[in-house]
């Protein structure tokens, strides 16, 4: 199945910021992006938003393909390299008791995502990088100097795509098309 994920950031009521653009969307079409952030296939969406009696859901749902607030990556090389992903909130480290899982929400209150190693640094480096795929080429090298292994950009891409889900899953990041 293919991975759908939603573009932009909520910028107020019904308003989604793509880019430079803000994309006024009607409660309906507010809700399928909304849902869009949990869900990882078409068919998934389409579901949750028929539990959420969202009517007419796959119908938003292709209009927001057409206007860019939903995206596929039917062709996941091309979506990494059309895309990248911009951090929200702060990095709280990791906790005491598990050292392995990395905080991300607002200092003083609960954590919003408590995530892996790697998601984390996708969180915190991938918007350096011009797109997720010149993060995935960097992750490559990474590893080609540390394990001195022969790295590959498509080997670590199913590691970003799953880090991806988990961050937008929580809000704590957004997905913007390159410029």
């Amino acid at each position: 199945m293919t991975a759908v994920f939603p573009v932009g950031h909520r910028a107020g009521p019904h308003v989604v910021r793509v880019g430079r653009t803000a994309e006024h969307l009607s409660e309906s079409e507010f809700g399928v992006w909304t849902l869009a952030h949990r869900s990882s296939t078409a068919t998934e969406l389409v579901t949750e938003c028929l539990e959420a009696e969202i009517d007419d859901a796959e119908h938003h749902f292709d209009k927001l393909l057409d206007r860019g607030v939903l995206t596929r990556a039917d062709e996941p090389i091309q979506f990494a390299q059309r895309h990248r992903l911009l951090p929200l909130f702060v990095g709280l480290g990791n906790r005491p008791d598990d050292l392995e899982r990395f905080a991300i929400g607002v200092p003083g209150l609960e954590p919003l995502a408590t995530v892996s190693t790697a998601t984390y640094e996708l969180w915190q480096w991938g918007w350096v990088a011009p797109s997720l795929w010149a993060h995935c080429e960097v992750l490559a090298t990474i590893r080609e100097q540390t394990a001195g292994e022969p790295g590959t950009p498509g080997a670590q891409l199913d590691l970003v795509l799953d880090g991806l889900s988990a961050l937008l899953s929580k809000f704590v990041a957004v997905l913007e098309p390159v410029s």
